[in-house]
């Protein structure tokens, strides 16, 4: 996949200056998942090709696992109020892949700012990054579900006001327009299952940042 990144509070120069090697492993893992879809059940959308954030999910986990990041790192109990697990983690960062109701966004943010204050170790060493995951809006999706340009907007807003100081680096996932675009179509058992029942490469057409072709 294509991946656009916005950096706030100069989370550039502290992946330059602490984890080049990170990032490359993430940057690559993200470019090489193919463009995952399955079938809405959605009502007024049912058949429409729309993302799939289980399989997304699942191949990131797969590839960062292979790489030695640690999934999922719990959650102190003092803190428990705040959820139960980070996604990933390695050496100081934070990963949380964010495709569920845009409203988590901002509790991702002020939850990782809190383990940013109080040096929360990941994998042994204090947090120094936060890296939040999302998809771009050309990918239909669940009703009130997140996606990259409407996270730039939120992290902006807050930013501009100084309302966070952890370093965190907000990750877009696209896909180029044209013709005969792979992508891995998906279905699960149910709506709520992880569970493949069947799994095969097809090709979807991408004009103006939007899927064209339904199974």
């Amino acid at each position: 996949m294509i991946i656009k990144i916005k950096d706030f509070n100069n989370a550039e120069e502290v992946i330059s200056k602490n984890f080049v090697k990170e990032w490359n492993e993430l940057k690559e893992v993200l470019k090489s998942s193919p463009l995952h879809l399955k079938s809405s059940e959605q009502r007024g959308k049912k058949g429409n090709l729309v993302f799939d954030p289980v399989g997304s999910n699942m191949f990131i986990k797969e590839e960062l696992i292979k790489k030695n990041w640690i999934s999922p790192i719990p959650i102190p109990s003092e803190y428990s109020c705040l959820g139960i697990d980070i996604d990933f983690g390695k050496v100081g960062i934070l990963i949380e892949v964010q495709y569920s109701h845009y409203a988590f966004l901002l509790n991702n943010t002020l939850r990782s700012e809190l383990f940013y204050k109080i040096k929360f170790e990941i994998d042994n060493k204090p947090l120094k990054l936060a890296v939040i995951i999302t998809k771009s809006n050309m990918f239909p999706s669940a009703n009130s579900s997140l996606y990259y340009e409407q996270a730039v907007e939120q992290l902006s807003a807050v930013a501009n006001h100084s309302i966070f100081n952890i370093p965190i680096r907000l990750i877009g996932l696209f896909e180029n327009n044209g013709n005969n675009i792979p992508a891995l179509w998906t279905k699960y058992l149910s709506n709520t299952s992880r569970k493949i029942k069947e799994q095969k490469e097809i090709s979807v057409n991408i004009f103006n940042n939007k899927i064209q072709k339904s199974i």
